[in-house]
C-alpha cells in the first residue's frame, strides 16, 4: 500500500491469499485510490465466490493457476493495447483542452509542456480558404466529416508514432496534431491521406513547431491558418512553406480597359477581356488571396461607375466575392459565376421585379425546406447566380438563404421536441430535412446553445 501511494501504476497483479494483505483488500484500496490502473488477480481458487467479489472493484482479469503461457501473453497483449489506447485519450482530451483554450495557468502546466514537447501541428484547409464561415450544408466542403484520420495506415513511414485530430474552424477545415521524434514529411503525408481518403479537392497544409504551452499552440494555430490564406495558390495541393504575400496585378492598359468596358456597360468586350486574364491566372498561378484582391478591385470599379449595390458595404462584397471562390470547383467557374454578377450588377432589374423573384423564392423555401436545399440548387431553379441570389434574399428577408432554410428546420424541431415527447431525435432529424442525426445535433446545439436532448428537458422541466 506504501509503495502505491508514492508510485502510480498503470498495471495490478496480486493473488487472494498472501501473507501482508488480502488481495481482495489490495483491489478495493486501488479500486478506490488509483481507478484507472488495471488489475488482474492470479490465484489458485477457483470458487465463483472470489471472483465475484473481485469484479466489484473492477477486475476484468482472473487468471487461474497453474497459468497457461499463451494466455498470459494475449492477456499482456490485451492491457498493453489498452493501456495505450487510455494514454492516448488522456493525452488528446489535454490537447483539447489547450487548442479550446480551456486551460488554468499554473494547472498541471508541466503535464502540458511534456506533452506538447514533440507535437508538431498541422492544419489543413480542403478546396478553399472560407473568410466569414461556411453555411451548414452549403458547397459540398465538408470533405472531413466521417474521416477518421486517426485509422490512417502508414503513419510510421512518415516518422509519426501518433497522430491526433480536431475540427477545425471550418467545415472544410482540419487540425492535426503530430507526435513525432523529428519534423514529419508531411509534404508526402498529405498526398497519400489524400488518395487514401478518397478527397478529390486540393487540400493546403501548413505545418508548425512544437509549442512551449497551450497559450503558444493557439497562437501558432492561427499563424497557420493566416499563412494558408495569404499563400496558398489557387487549385494546387501540398504544404504552403512561403512566407510573404504574392499580389497578382494588372497591367495598368488592362486596368483602364476595365474600367472603360465598366463605364459604358460594354460587357461584350469585358468578358472577352476577363477571359483573357483568367487564361493568364492558369499558367502563372495566383494565391486565394490575390484573386479575391483582383475580383474585389473589379468590383470597386463598378461601385465607382454607379452601380446600384443597394447599401452594400465594401466589406460585405468581399464576402461575397470569398463565397464565390468556395463555392467553385474550378477557376472557370469562379469567373463564370462573377461575370454573370457582373452583368446583372451593370444591367439590373427594377426592385420591383427582383421583390416579385424573391417573393417567390420565400415561399419555395417555406414549401419545401425539408428537402436537401442549398444556395447553388436555388439559384439554378431561380436562373441567379449563387452569390447574387444570397445578395438578393438577404436584402429581401435579413437572412441568406441557408440560414433561413436553418431557422425553420430548427423551430420546426424545437416544436416537435417539446409537443412529440416519445420521437426520437434521429426521426426528428429526418422530418425536418437532417439525414445524419448527429450533424442535426452539431446544429441544434450551434444555434441554440443546448443539444436536443437538452432543449426537450429543459422545456419539459420549464412546464413543471
Amino acid at each position: 500500500m506504501d509503495y502505491l501511494e508514492e508510485y502510480p501504476v498503470d498495471v495490478v497483479f496480486t493473488d487472494i491469499n498472501m501473507p501482508v494483505v488480502d488481495g481482495l483488500k489490495l483491489l478495493e484500496y486501488v479500486s478506490g485510490k488509483m481507478p484507472s490502473a488495471a488489475s488482474v488477480v492470479i490465484s489458485g481458487y477457483q470458487d465463483f465466490t472470489y471472483a465475484r467479489k473481485a469484479l466489484q472493484f473492477g477486475v476484468k482479469n482472473y487468471l487461474v493457476k497453474p497459468v497457461d503461457k499463451k494466455e498470459l501473453e494475449q492477456l499482456l497483449e490485451r492491457l498493453r493495447d489498452g493501456f495505450y489506447d487510455r494514454e492516448r485519450e488522456r493525452k488528446g482530451r489535454m490537447l483539447g483542452d489547450m487548442v479550446h483554450g480551456k486551460i488554468v495557468q499554473g494547472k498541471r502546466q508541466g503535464q502540458r509542456a511534456a506533452a506538447l514537447c514533440r507535437i508538431y501541428p498541422v492544419y489543413l484547409i480542403a478546396k478553399a480558404y472560407c473568410v466569414h464561415g461556411l453555411e451548414d450544408e452549403e458547397a459540398g466542403t465538408e470533405v472531413w466529416k466521417d474521416w477518421k484520420v486517426e485509422e490512417f495506415p502508414w503513419f510510421d513511414r512518415y516518422g509519426i508514432e501518433r497522430i491526433y485530430s480536431y475540427d477545425g474552424r471550418n467545415a472544410n477545415e482540419i487540425l492535426l496534431l503530430l507526435e513525432a521524434e523529428d519534423r514529419p514529411d508531411v509534404e508526402g503525408l498529405i498526398e497519400k491521406m489524400r488518395e487514401w481518403g478518397g478527397i478529390g479537392c486540393p487540400v493546403a497544409a501548413a505545418i508548425g513547431e512544437p509549442a512551449a504551452d497551450g497559450t503558444d499552440l493557439r497562437k501558432d494555430i492561427g499563424k497557420l491558418q493566416r499563412k494558408i490564406y495569404a499563400n496558398w495558390v489557387y487549385g494546387r495541393s501540398g504544404v504552403v512553406d512561403r512566407e510573404g504575400e504574392e499580389h497578382f496585378r494588372l497591367s495598368e492598359t488592362a486596368e483602364e480597359a476595365l474600367q472603360y468596358m465598366i463605364k459604358n456597360r460594354q460587357y461584350k468586350d469585358f468578358r472577352k477581356l476577363m477571359l483573357d486574364i483568367k487564361e493568364q491566372i492558369d499558367k502563372e498561378g495566383i494565391t486565394q488571396h490575390s484573386l479575391e484582391r483582383l475580383l474585389d478591385n473589379i468590383m470597386m470599379f463598378l461601385r465607382a461607375y454607379g452601380t446600384d449595390f443597394k447599401g452594400k458595404e465594401e466589406g460585405d462584397m468581399k464576402y461575397e466575392i470569398n463565397g464565390i471562390v468556395v463555392r467553385a470547383d474550378s477557376l472557370d467557374e469562379i469567373f463564370e459565376e462573377f461575370l454573370i454578377w457582373c452583368h446583372e450588377l451593370m444591367f439590373m432589374e427594377s426592385e420591383e421585379d427582383t421583390k416579385a423573384l424573391m417573393g417567390k423564392l420565400d415561399l419555395y423555401i417555406q414549401t419545401h425546406y425539408k428537402d436537401a436545399l442549398s444556395t447553388k440548387m436555388l439559384a439554378l431553379k431561380f436562373g441567379l447566380v449563387p452569390s447574387y441570389l444570397s445578395k438578393l434574399f438577404q436584402d429581401y428577408k435579413g437572412l441568406t438563404p441557408n440560414h433561413y432554410i436553418q431557422e425553420m428546420r430548427i423551430g420546426k424541431a424545437k416544436e416537435l421536441l417539446v409537443n412529440c415527447q416519445g420521437m426520437m431525435t434521429k426521426d426528428i432529424a429526418l422530418m425536418i430535412g437532417y439525414t445524419d442525426p448527429s450533424y442535426f445535433s452539431k446544429v441544434f446545439k450551434k444555434s441554440t446553445g443546448v443539444y436536443p436532448s437538452e432543449y426537450r428537458m429543459k422545456e419539459a422541466e420549464r412546464k413543471i
